[in-house]
């Protein structure tokens, strides 16, 4: 170790980073680029299933909503759909042929090849909305009392 005249702090002869320190931390940080990069992709795909989860419910209670508002003709078995089928008449008529058109057209609007059916039972009824996701085919069932 070496002194400089009038100066009682020593001479480093290590002046600093060198090329393979500064790589290092460009691989390291490279690293966690990506790993953040991955992480943000994955957010994004879950937050797109719980959107299209919520669109679901949403359209669930909008034909039980309609339904209960026609209890009458509900309880009759009139609303009763299969998976896939249009509503039309002479099958269905007047409100509930409405309702039917409506629910179906906002549930491939709202949902990635949205579809539903209903069932009723009594006063039982069983609700299913069906989607496609990137990841295949959901489903949703609620079953609820009119």
């Amino acid at each position: 170790m070496s002194f400089r005249p009038g100066n009682l702090l020593p001479v480093s002869s290590n002046r600093g980073f060198t090329l393979v320190e500064v790589l290092a931390a460009l691989v390291i940080i490279s690293v966690g680029l990506l790993g953040l990069a991955a992480l943000q992709g994955q957010s994004l795909r879950g937050n797109h299933s719980a959107a299209m989860r919520t669109q679901a419910v949403n359209q669930v209670e909008n034909i039980v909503d309609r339904m209960r508002a026609n209890r009458a003709e509900a309880l009759d078995g009139a609303y009763t759909i299969g998976m896939g089928l249009n509503p039309a008449a002479p099958a269905y008529s007047g409100i509930v042929l409405v309702d039917l058109q409506e629910w179906r057209e906002l549930l491939s609007q709202s949902l990635s090849m949205g579809d539903g059916s209903v069932t009723i039972d009594g006063d039982v009824c069983t609700v299913v909305v069906q989607w496609t996701e990137p990841d295949g085919t959901k489903d949703l069932t609620v079953v609820t009392r009119l």
